[in-house]
Order: structure tokens, then C-alpha cells, then sequence
């Protein structure tokens, strides 16, 4: 760099025309920082304070005008320049703006740009100066190096480069033990270097670090580390569970693995039965990434359900006022993340549009499942083969070792316990086995070449595999084999019309569905309609019929999952394979739809009423296990065949789940279809406080007031006081947010009485809240009391947990304002309890930003700490960005360290500026 440069991340030093030069004694080089870190001129009382505070010596103005003098002759005269009454360094470069400078530089910048910043560093900063500005500054500098040092390890193990990590990321480790993304970072280098011991021993010095200083445990980017080098998929880690072992595909493990650590974007392509998903979960189980499964149901058909379905993978929920779109950016935003997307094919333009935009905005990899490519910039496909098969008359080992019959005799030993894994079945289970048996002779060669046979006619196909050896409880190998090629002369005539690739598979699962009875296979075709799990009541309803009685239905699954056609998870829940289910939909016409629509309705509208009176929590999670089958009965409900009352009554039925799983924007397009078809004023007063509530929840208050509005002149005109109080308390929402506070408390308190006039007590709760909050931002604390204690009797009434935990945290805000901080810190405890009970994540995020100030406030810096990282852990999950920069600023007050507060605070300021809010 040409002219005068200051050095500052080091000893202070400086360079004329890139060449060093000698600054001279201690106090010469204190003035040169002073005025290098601070903007402007500083007068010489200014310099006098920064050199030696509250003390000065007699002669400190003299030393301070000795050292510029000294300055000016070593740097040049136009150096240090005098002006508005002090001095300053104009034109004076330093190399920390060359950091900043660099950085800024590069739209995305690179492993070597993140390297070239982190070269700038020669020690530590501002090394030799004790003065107050000097440590204030260093401290700035230090959080900058700790930053530049996370984002250089994220680059480089994105572009492959885990071997460089360890040696530059394990000293700031250790000097920053805390710190745990560097700590995550760096145990997934030693991981992917082979360094499995090493890596697991820095996750454990972290644990017992973090237990000595903090009284808890590592995060989830730790725990997810630490999971992925002991090779398990980890309980909640977004991978569903395995029943039975992946068997075979080491070679193909091995590349998939490697191209998901090279590139971004890596699709598995190949017809239907390959085994695609299965290979991309055991990738993704084992990698060092923290991996989500996205299911892309068949009820998923536009870009806005593929949103959806990353949204409901992730756990994200937008805050209120941003678009879905951009909560999902938020969560991935920093965290390094896997999303293996299974089914691509059939939204194939919508999944190129979502996901090349999350890979262009985000460090997201994908790992997508389909039939074809998603023919988008940097993709790498990855075509996944069948299973390879041994040629015909190989030797038994040969045989024995192939990959199609090792998943076929493993799977058929599932099936029949005995079944040998020389293609014999021993019937003395607990006998010894008679080595005699091995001699080709006695016949396990033939039986080994019949299992080949049946292996090679599947094409090598797993599903198609692990179908025909579930078969081996009933029938020999050999009988299996021959009804194998009769089958598929049969079915070939019946999947004519189907492209050529796909008929082996289709005759497989035909086949074997044609071994069940008449009677199970009408169930079979009529479960194929639940694009989700689905359970026994579920089943006889959609599975009865004049073949089937009611009655004789949960035989007949029993037999399926028997066959292994239908299995049945831990949760009670029986699900299909999606292929198995792809086949058995091309069965079920539009009155399996209609049946399962009205199924999962009445099961809604049953659940709607109880949601507001206690234990409601359990019948949400109902809900939650039931979205994608609700999704589609709401597809089909609105579509061209299907029966707009069905819709109606459902998006009537799920605001309140909606409203509570952040799920607004989904709700508000049903809720949209729904008011499209209903003229009657009856039929439109749920939907339009739906509605209401849904835009509310966004902050979108223009729309809120619309529907509230409407519903308020219904709602007279109908002389329903349940529905004008709810309505009422929309547009009192909408007032406040616009500042007519007294407009606002007058239509709340007409509110109540409406609603307890209606007998709605549950809403009275939720608006004698807003009463409250209203009273106290206005500084009216007996108000203010006086309407939370009403609301929690309301509360209390009704039972319902989402109710009494709003009372409770409007009670803990106003004792924290104006009373008892031991009672606030209580009642937060308490709401907490209630919000998690419902499962209100965005209430339990924010009680605990309340209870990480509460403890703040009274000197207890560990158990606030402890409060703002679990609020900040739940503010990332749900993509909840504002709550994200609150918590960062709870803990940048609290940490230890002051690197790593200052990390905090510039993490909260940046995501400020971002959102555009101030503090």
C-alpha cells in the first residue's frame, strides 16, 4: 500500500509506501493508536485523558505535542495534520480497514479471501499498550479475528479443505474453550481427517468446561458434531428413523459422501424401487452435517408446498411482518446444513426454483431424490444403479456375496426367523445346524441359485427385493421363484400404458399386492390415499366397504403389515413405503379422496373446540402427526373434483393450530379458498376471524382490520356477541399498532363484554391480556394489574394452557416494571411451562429473553447466560430474526469474555440493520 499505513492487530507499527519504519519510544507509539483507532481530530486534553486518564503529569500537553513532532518526522510532514483545534490522520490507512476493505470487496468471499484477511493479523492487537482505549479497541479487534477465524473454517470445510482447519482453529479454541461454532468446526475437521478420538476429546473438554462455568450443556451444533462422528442418526435430528439395517452400497456411500462434501447441490436419480432415499439417509446420517429430511408428499404440487414442506422440516415459523420465504433464509442463515429432499419429481420446476434460490442466499446443501435432474447451476448427479447381481452358475461365494442377495437373504431372515443365509430355512430354530448342509449335493446351491434367479428377474431392484423375500414366511424359494415369473407375464398386460422403465417395478409390487386376498388388496389401494401416517380409526374408515366390512378391517391391515405392504412405526402409526403407496393410489379412485378428506375433517372439527380447554397439547400434537394428510384432503377439497364444503369446514377447524405452528401464510391461502365460495354470513364469521388472526400474527394490520371489520358488521347483523367481541379485540389490535391508544383501550374493554356476553370466556382471556400489555406500555400500572388479574381468572376458568401462559407472562411483565423481581421470575417460569405445553415456541423463546433480564437484573450473570442461549437456540430454529438479535445483545451483557460479547453485539447489530429495526 502506497503512502502511510497504521498497523494495529499486532504490536502498533507503521509503513510509509508499504516499507517499515521505525515509530519510535512507547508514548510515540500510544498517540499513533489513539489517533489511528478514533474518528476525527482529538484536542490535546483528549489525547492527555486516553494516555493517562484522571492523573496526568505536569508536562503531559508538552509530551503529547513532542510525540506528533516525532510522528511528523518519521511519517512525513502531512501525516499528522492539525485541525478544528486537534490533531488528526488524514489519508492514513490502517490494516484493519484493509480487512474491512477486503471483505467487503467480495460479493461471497472465499476460503483465500477469509485466509488473506486472517493474514493481516501479527499478533496480538494493539500487543504493548495497556491503556484504557487500546484494550476497548483491542477487544473490537479480537472479536474481528474471531469472526474472520469462524468464517475461514466454514469456507474451508465447504470447499473441502478439512485437513488446513485443525492447526489454525485449535489454538483459538483453546483460547476461546466456549466458543462452541469454533469448537463444532473444528471437531467436524478432525472428523473429516480421520481424527475420530481427537475431535470426540474436544467435544468433551467443551462439556466439561461448559458444566464447570455455566451449569449446562453444548448446544445443538456440538451435539450434532458429536453425533455424527459416533455414526447415529441422534433422536429430534431431523432424520426419520430406521427400522431395519442399510444393507450393502459401501462403494456408493463412499461417492455420495465425497460429492456432498464437494459440492452443494448433488441429486440421486434413477427409476422408482432403487433404493434413492434410503442411500441419501444413510449418507446423511453419517455425514458431519446437521441433516433435515424434507418429504415431498404427493399432495405437495406447487412451489408454495415446497415451501411448506422445508418450512415444517425446519421448524420454521416466520416472526410477524416477514415472508415464510425469508424465516427459512434466517434459520439456515450461519448453520451448516444438510436438507435431503426426497421425491422431487413430480414438482420438479418448483424444487429447481426453491432450492436454487436457498443455495444462492444461504450455506445450505441439498441432497435431493428423483427421477430426473433438477438442471441447476453447480449440480452434480449422481445416478443411483440397482443392486448388482451375480452372473447365472457363479460359484455359492460369488453368489453369497453380491449385493442383491445379501439384502435379499437379510431381509428374508427378518421375515422367517431360520431362514439360513445359504438360501435354506432351518425349521429346528433352536437347534444346532447341520454343517453337512453346505455340500452342493444336499441342495443349498440350488436353493442360493433360485434366490440369484429371483434377484436378477427383479433387476436388482431393493424395494422390489425386500418385497419378494417377505414373501419367504409362506412360501420356499423355489415357489417363490416360479410364481415370480407368472406374475410378470400377467402383469405386464396391466401396466402397458406405463413408460417402459417403470413396469418391473410396477409388476413387482403388483405381484406382490396379487398375493394378498380381494378383500386386502381393496384395503391396500384404499390406504394408498394418506400421503402421511395414519392410524387405525383412519384405516376403517377409508377402508371399509361392500368387500371389506368395518369390522374385519384391522384384521386385514394386520395382515398387511404381516406382508410387510403396511408398516407400523413406534408412534402407532402405520405408514406405506412411497413407492408401495405411488402403486396402490393408481388403485383408489376419487371416493377414496373424498372418504379420507371427510375422515380427517371430522377429526378436525372434533379436536376444534377442545383446543381451547385444558389439555390441549396433546390433541395439537394430534394435529401435527395428521398436516400432510390435512394438506391434501385441503388439495382435493378445493380441487376441480373435489367438495368446496369439506374445505370450508376444515380451514374453519385448523386457524388455531395454524396460528400456533407459525404456520400463517399456509393458513391464510386456505382460509382465502374458503371465503371465495361462502357467501352465507354464518358460514364467513369463522373464516374471517381465521383471517384476522392469521394477518395479525403477521403484523399485517391493514388485513387484519379488513376481515375484522367485516366480521364485526356480520356478526351485529347476526346478533352473535361470541363473534363481535372476538372481532372487536382485531380492531382494537389494529388501533393500537397505529397509535390510538385510547380508541384501543375503549374497543378491548367492548371486547370483553361482548365476548363474556357471548359466553366466550377463552377469548375475554386473550383480550383482558392485550387490555393489560396496552395499560402498561401507557404507564398505567393499576390498570394494568387490574386487567391481568382478570385475565388469568378467565384463564383459570378455561383451563387452557396457551390463555393462562399469556396471563401468567402479561403478570410477570408488570411485577418485573413495578413489583417483586423474585415473583416476575416466577410467573415467567411458570408461563414458560404453559407455552411449552401447547407448544408455542415463539412464547417460550420470548419468556425466557424475559426470565435471561430478570436474571441479569439481579446479578445472576450464569443463570442469564443460560436463559438468552436457550432463547437464542429457539429464536434460530423457528427463523425468528428479531428475537435472534435480542437474544445475541441478553448474552453480549452477560459472557465473560469480552471477545465474545463483542461478537454478540455485532451479530445483533448486523441482524438489526438487516430487518431494518432499531434496538
Amino acid at each position: 500500500m502506497d503512502g502511510v499505513a497504521v498497523l494495529l492487530l499486532g504490536p502498533v507499527a507503521a509503513q510509509v509506501d508499504g516499507r517499515p519504519v521505525d515509530v519510535g519510544p512507547p508514548r510515540r507509539r500510544a498517540v499513533l493508536a489513539a489517533l489511528a483507532v478514533h474518528d476525527g481530530p482529538l484536542s490535546v486534553e483528549r489525547l492527555v485523558a486516553l494516555l493517562w486518564g484522571d492523573a496526568p503529569p505536569p508536562t503531559a500537553a508538552t509530551m503529547v505535542h513532542g510525540a506528533v513532532a516525532g510522528l511528523r518526522r518519521t511519517l512525513g510532514a502531512g501525516s499528522v495534520v492539525t485541525r478544528d483545534g486537534g490533531y488528526a490522520l488524514p489519508g492514513v490507512g490502517t490494516d484493519v480497514g484493509r480487512v474491512e476493505g477486503l471483505l467487503a470487496g467480495a460479493a461471497v468471499p472465499d476460503v483465500d479471501a477469509w485466509a488473506e484477511a486472517l493474514g493481516e493479523w501479527r499478533g496480538p492487537e494493539l500487543d504493548g499498550l495497556d491503556h484504557a482505549f487500546a484494550r476497548a479497541a483491542a477487544d473490537r479487534f479480537a472479536a474481528l479475528r474471531l469472526d474472520c477465524t469462524q468464517r475461514w473454517a466454514q469456507a474451508a470445510l465447504a470447499a473441502g479443505h478439512h485437513r488446513e482447519v485443525p492447526a489454525r482453529l485449535a489454538p483459538v479454541v483453546a483460547a476461546h474453550p466456549l466458543c462452541e461454532q469454533l469448537v463444532a468446526l473444528l471437531m467436524a475437521a478432525l472428523h473429516r481427517g480421520g481424527r475420530r478420538s481427537e475431535a470426540l476429546a474436544v467435544g468433551r473438554r467443551l462439556r466439561v468446561a461448559l458444566a464447570d462455568e455455566l451449569g449446562v450443556g453444548p448446544g445443538p451444533e456440538v451435539r450434532r458434531a458429536e453425533e455424527a462422528i459416533l455414526r447415529r442418526a441422534p433422536a429430534g435430528s431431523g432424520l426419520p428413523a430406521r427400522t431395519d439395517p442399510f444393507v450393502g452400497r459401501r462403494r456408493e456411500r463412499g461417492e455420495v459422501a465425497a460429492l456432498v462434501d464437494a459440492h452443494r447441490l448433488v441429486t440421486l436419480t434413477g427409476p422408482g424401487g432403487t433404493g434413492k432415499t434410503r442411500l441419501a439417509l444413510e449418507v446423511a446420517a453419517r455425514s458431519p452435517y446437521e441433516a433435515v429430511f424434507v418429504d415431498l408428499v404427493a399432495s405437495t404440487t406447487t412451489g408454495a408446498d415446497v415451501e411448506d414442506a422445508v418450512a415444517g422440516a425446519l421448524g420454521v415459523r416466520p416472526e410477524p411482518g416477514a415472508a415464510q420465504g425469508d424465516a427459512i433464509v434466517a434459520a439456515l442463515s450461519g448453520r451448516d446444513v444438510l436438507l435431503v429432499v426426497d421425491n422431487c419429481e413430480h414438482v420438479v420446476d418448483a424444487c429447481a426454483a426453491a432450492f436454487g434460490a436457498l443455495l444462492a442466499t444461504t450455506p445450505v446443501r441439498v441432497l435431493a431424490t428423483g427421477r430426473e435432474a433438477l438442471a441447476l447451476p453447480g449440480e452434480h448427479v449422481y445416478p443411483v444403479a440397482p443392486l448388482a447381481c451375480a452372473r447365472p452358475g457363479a460359484p455359492a461365494e460369488e453368489i453369497r456375496r453380491c449385493e442383491a442377495v445379501v439384502l435379499f437373504l437379510a431381509r428374508a431372515a427378518a421375515a422367517r426367523p431360520g431362514f439360513r443365509a445359504d438360501g435354506r430355512v432351518d425349521d429346528r430354530a433352536d437347534g444346532p445346524v447341520d454343517d453337512r448342509a453346505d455340500d452342493p449335493a444336499d441342495g443349498p446351491l440350488d436353493d442360493l441359485a433360485a434366490v440369484l434367479d429371483v434377484c436378477r428377474r427383479l433387476d436388482g431392484l431393493p424395494l422390489a427385493i425386500e418385497l419378494a423375500a417377505a414373501r419367504v414366511a409362506t412360501m420356499t424359494v423355489a415357489d417363490l421363484a416360479t410364481r415370480l415369473d407368472e406374475r410378470f407375464r400377467l402383469l405386464d398386460g396391466t401396466v402397458r400404458g406405463m413408460a417402459a422403465r417403470h413396469r418391473t417395478l410396477a409388476a413387482t409390487v403388483a405381484w406382490s399386492t396379487d398375493l394378498l386376498s380381494p378383500a386386502e388388496r381393496a384395503l391396500f389401494g384404499r390406504l394408498g390415499v394418506f400421503p402421511a401416517g395414519f392410524d387405525l380409526a383412519a384405516a376403517e374408515a377409508v377402508g371399509a366397504g361392500p368387500d371389506l366390512p368395518a369390522g374385519e378391517v384391522a384384521a386385514a391391515l394386520a395382515r398387511l403389515v404381516a406382508g410387510n405392504v403396511v408398516q407400523l412405526g413406534g408412534d402407532g402409526r402405520y405408514r406405506m413405503l412411497a413407492t408401495t403407496r405411488a402403486f396402490a393410489r393408481a388403485r383408489t379412485g376419487t371416493t377414496a379422496d373424498e372418504t379420507a378428506a371427510r375422515h380427517v375433517t371430522a377429526l378436525a372439527a372434533g379436536l376444534a373446540p377442545r383446543l381451547q380447554g385444558p389439555g390441549s397439547g396433546p390433541l395439537l400434537r394430534r394435529l401435527d402427526a395428521e398436516t400432510p394428510n390435512l394438506r391434501a384432503a385441503l388439495t382435493w377439497a378445493f380441487g376441480p373434483d373435489g367438495d368446496s364444503g369439506v374445505g370450508v369446514a376444515l380451514a374453519g377447524a385448523l386457524w388455531h393450530h395454524w396460528d400456533l405452528r407459525g404456520a400463517r401464510a399456509e393458513g391464510l391461502r386456505w382460509t382465502a379458498a374458503a371465503l371465495a365460495v361462502v357467501d352465507d354470513p354464518a358460514g364467513r364469521l369463522p373464516l374471517l376471524s381465521a383471517a384476522a388472526l392469521l394477518h395479525v400474527g403477521r403484523a399485517e394490520f391493514d388485513a387484519t382490520d379488513a376481515a375484522a371489520r367485516e366480521q364485526l358488521t356480520l356478526a351485529r347483523r347476526l346478533g352473535d356477541r361470541a363473534s363481535e367481541g372476538d372481532a372487536l379485540g382485531m380492531v382494537a389490535t389494529t388501533a393500537w399498532a397505529r397509535g390510538a391508544f385510547d380508541r384501543a383501550r375503549q374497543l378491548y374493554e367492548d371486547a370483553i363484554a361482548a365476548s363474556l356476553d357471548g359466553g366466550d370466556r377463552w377469548r375475554a382471556a386473550m383480550e383482558e391480556a392485550q387490555l393489560a400489555r396496552l395499560h402498561r406500555d401507557r404507564g398505567e400500572p393499576d390498570a394494568a394489574h387490574a386487567a391481568a388479574r382478570r385475565a388469568a381468572g378467565h384463564a383459570g376458568h378455561v383451563g387452557e394452557d396457551l390463555a393462562r401462559g399469556l396471563a401468567l407472562d402479561v403478570q410477570a411483565s408488570l411485577e418485573a416494571r413495578w413489583g417483586d423481581p423474585r415473583s416476575a421470575a416466577d410467573l415467567t417460569a411458570r408461563a414458560r411451562e404453559h407455552y411449552r405445553a401447547v407448544g408455542y415456541r415463539e412464547g417460550e423463546a420470548s419468556a425466557l429473553q424475559q426470565a435471561g433480564r430478570l436474571a441479569a437484573a439481579s446479578g445472576d450473570d450464569a443463570a442469564a447466560r443460560r436463559a438468552f442461549g436457550q432463547a437464542l437456540r429457539l429464536y434460530r430454529r423457528i427463523g425468528h430474526r428479531a428475537g435472534v438479535a435480542a437474544a445475541h445483545e441478553g448474552l453480549a451483557d452477560t459472557v465473560r469474555d469480552p471477545v465474545a460479547g463483542a461478537g454478540h453485539r455485532a451479530a445483533a447489530a448486523g441482524l438489526r440493520a438487516e430487518i431494518g429495526i432499531s434496538r
